[in-house]
């Protein structure tokens, strides 16, 4: 019988998990980010959508970062990544400041950004291909990549001839293309079926330890985010802040089983309370009428 979530210590840790964690931090650092804050001006004043967020990754580490809506999840990522400027902070990528997109960091959004017009393999090529590389090697690595991902046979297919989770995973050989020091993952798993979407974490796993690569990954379900990370960066929100950095407890490597073991339902237990606080429960009760006659129950 598995003990309830509340009577566990999600901080407790086996042996062989803390030797994990103890290995991880003596690792570099690949990714900083000091005291971030971006603000967004609107027609009712400022909106502070990150505030003060202080946090480190280490070299082949899984970060997922996870919180309630409006908690600047995205807006984390896209300056991760370049593509907007914060306020003040600074964030910065094996001790350089990040100033722009870069090829030093490979980006994987929820929706399929592929160019329809290209095939697989030249989806995979495009990057490399502009940053000047010769093309027969480009083709070689580009192969090498599209294997990896296991869609050999569709390297000349276009994205509209994919199911979803095939254009995810080249999504995923196009960032990886370029040889980033970090992927950066903004829910690339949140628009598939459940089964689809458990494969491809499989996926994902697989490909993280085959390679040297250090993985941010933004998500709201709460097992992606147990069964994938070393640690989970909790956001509070409205502003977005650090609530809580949590090494997850959970032995590697992981299995769909040990959704039902103590370790894994204790921490989801933990992270729920963060993002979902007893004191705005009573909040999730619509002020809805009764429109049905009295003794018509359903519950």
């Amino acid at each position: 019988m598995i003990p309830p979530a509340d009577t566990i210590d999600y901080h407790t840790q086996s042996p062989e998990v803390s030797k994990r964690f103890a290995e991880l931090k003596q690792r570099p650092v690949v990714l900083s980010v000091d005291d971030l804050t971006k603000i967004f001006p609107s027609r009712n004043g400022d909106v502070t959508a990150l505030k003060s967020v202080d946090f480190e990754v280490y070299r082949r580490e899984f970060m997922c970062v996870i919180g309630p809506s409006g908690c600047g999840k995205s807006t984390l990522i896209r300056i991760l990544a370049g593509l907007e400027t914060e306020t003040a902070g600074a964030v910065l990528l094996d001790g350089n400041p990040v100033a722009g997109p870069g090829p030093d960091r490979g980006m994987v959004f929820q929706s399929y950004t592929l160019f329809p017009w290209l095939t697989v393999k030249q989806n995979v090529m495009f990057g490399p291909k502009m940053a000047g590389h010769k093309e027969a090697g480009v083709e070689a690595d580009a192969r090498q990549w599209i294997e990896l991902v296991g869609l050999s046979q569709f390297e000349n297919s276009y994205p509209h001839q994919l199911s979803g989770g095939m254009k995810q995973r080249v999504a995923i050989a196009r960032a990886l293309a370029n040889r980033p020091r970090i992927l950066l993952m903004d829910e690339p798993f949140g628009a598939l079926d459940a089964q689809t979407r458990a494969q491809m974490q499989s996926y994902l796993l697989q490909i993280w330890k085959n390679l040297d690569i250090t993985i941010l990954f933004i998500t709201h379900d709460l097992d992606e985010a147990i069964y994938l990370s070393d640690r989970i960066l909790v956001l509070k929100a409205n502003p977005g802040e650090v609530d809580e950095i949590i090494e997850v407890p959970v032995p590697r490597p992981r299995s769909l089983d040990q959704f039902i073991e103590p370790e894994f339902i204790a921490t989801k237990h933990r992270i729920n309370q963060l993002i979902h606080p007893e004191s705005e429960r009573g909040q999730d009760t619509l002020p809805f009428p009764r429109m049905t006659k009295q003794g018509d129950d359903v519950e």
